[in-house]
């Protein structure tokens, strides 16, 4: 095909230009503020048909190399961390928010005594008063 643009050249590339996709020679390509549509290689068509794992997919978005045979990490190069060595972490972590939780519902349960109480000592002083005023 012969490019839209200088029709002089051979159209290599889809441009969005004016609205419309365009066939252009790779100087016009350059030249012009339109945006060049690419063909995926073989490559990228291959790695969108395969099935990916979960932990490849989570570790491929947090950008860490995926490594199934050898569970360490590689963080820097003067320390390496374990799956393992993030266990302990994760369970003080469980446990101080389960200690803290424990510590909330306590004390919601004090305020609903003693809110429990007020109006015991309420009721009270309202019979009292009642009994005054009847007397």
């Amino acid at each position: 095909m012969i490019c839209e643009e200088c029709e002089i050249n051979q159209a290599e590339k889809n441009v969005i230009l004016d609205g419309e996709i365009k066939k252009l020679c790779s100087k016009c390509s350059l030249v012009t503020s339109g945006i060049v549509i690419e063909q995926p290689s073989q490559y990228q068509i291959d790695e969108s048909k395969r099935m990916w794992k979960v932990k490849e997919i989570l570790s491929r978005s947090a950008g860490i190399p995926f490594n199934p045979v050898n569970k360490k990490i590689e963080v820097s190069k003067d320390k390496a961390i374990t799956m393992d060595d993030l266990r302990p972490a994760n369970k003080e972590k469980k446990s101080s928010y389960l200690v803290r939780a424990e510590d909330r519902m306590k004390k919601e349960a004090a305020i609903e005594r003693n809110d429990a109480e007020e109006i015991i000592e309420e009721s009270k002083t309202i019979k009292d008063e009642i009994e005054l005023i009847d007397e």
